[in-house]
């Protein structure tokens, strides 16, 4: 494995106190391969949260 492919499959850091602004910058700047997986990560997020079931009221 390439060190660009071990760079891409490394865990994101998590940054509490960036502005919109500053996050939209830093994403349109994502390589294509990680902003697919980004958009595909959503998608199964989204999906799942369609599926959940309140069992409480």
């Amino acid at each position: 494995m390439s060190k660009a492919e071990k760079e891409i499959l490394k865990p994101a850091t998590i940054i509490v106190n960036m502005s919109e602004e500053d996050r939209l910058r830093r994403d349109m700047y994502r390589p294509d391969m990680e902003k697919f997986r980004l958009f595909t990560k959503m998608l199964r997020t989204n999906v799942l949260l369609k599926k959940v079931i309140i069992t409480y009221k």
